[in-house]
C-alpha cells in the first residue's frame, strides 16, 4: 500500500501544482501578450524512461499559453514545449536554447519520437549538428521542450523561454 500513497501523492501535488501555476500565469502574462488556456487532462502523452519514449495511457495536467506553448507535468518532471516553424529555428536560438535549458529535448511536430536533441544521450552535440538535423527533416514545425525539478523552476523556465522567444521572433504575436 505504500507505493499507492506515494503514487496518489505525486499526482495529487502534480496536479495541484499546474492549477497553482495557471491561475498565477492567468494573472501575469495577458499584459505580455499571451493567453493562458484553462488546465486539462491531456491523454496520449509520451514519457522518456529508461532511454526511450513510452506512451502514457493516463492524463497528466497540461495547459497552453496561446501562442505556441503548452506547460504541464508527468511523473517525470514539470515541462514546457513550444512549437517553433522550421524556418524560425536559427542556430543561435538552439544554441542559447540547449544551454539554458540544459534538461530539453528537440523532434519535429508530425514524428515527434524521434529527436533531434535529447539532453540525456546527447551531451557535446553542437547547436550547428542539431541545426544540421533540422534543416535535413521534413518536418515544418519543431517542439522545443524543456523539463524542470519544480513548478517555481518551470515558472522562471517560461519567463526564460518568452525572453528567449521575443529576442529571435519565434512567436506569433
Amino acid at each position: 500500500m505504500k507505493m499507492v500513497r506515494e503514487i496518489h501523492s505525486l499526482l495529487n501535488r502534480i496536479w495541484e501544482d499546474i492549477f497553482t501555476l495557471n491561475e498565477e500565469l492567468k494573472a501575469e502574462l495577458p499584459g505580455k501578450g499571451f493567453k493562458v488556456e484553462d488546465v486539462e487532462e491531456v491523454f496520449g502523452a509520451y514519457i522518456f524512461l529508461d532511454g526511450e519514449w513510452e506512451e502514457m495511457k493516463y492524463p497528466h495536467p497540461a495547459f497552453e499559453i496561446k501562442p505556441q506553448i503548452e506547460v504541464g507535468a508527468t511523473p517525470e518532471s514539470y515541462y514546457f514545449v513550444v512549437a517553433v516553424p522550421k524556418e524560425k529555428v536559427s542556430e543561435n536560438f538552439v544554441e542559447l536554447f540547449t544551454e539554458t535549458f540544459r534538461r530539453s529535448f528537440i523532434y519535429g511536430a508530425e514524428d515527434f519520437l524521434n529527436d533531434v536533441y535529447n539532453w540525456r544521450r546527447d551531451e557535446g552535440v553542437s547547436p550547428g549538428e542539431i541545426l544540421e538535423k533540422i534543416s535535413d527533416s521534413d518536418e515544418r514545425v519543431f517542439q522545443f521542450e524543456a523539463n524542470f525539478e519544480s513548478a517555481e523552476e518551470l515558472k522562471e523556465g517560461i519567463y526564460k523561454l518568452i525572453d528567449l522567444g521575443k529576442r529571435f521572433g519565434i512567436f506569433s504575436l
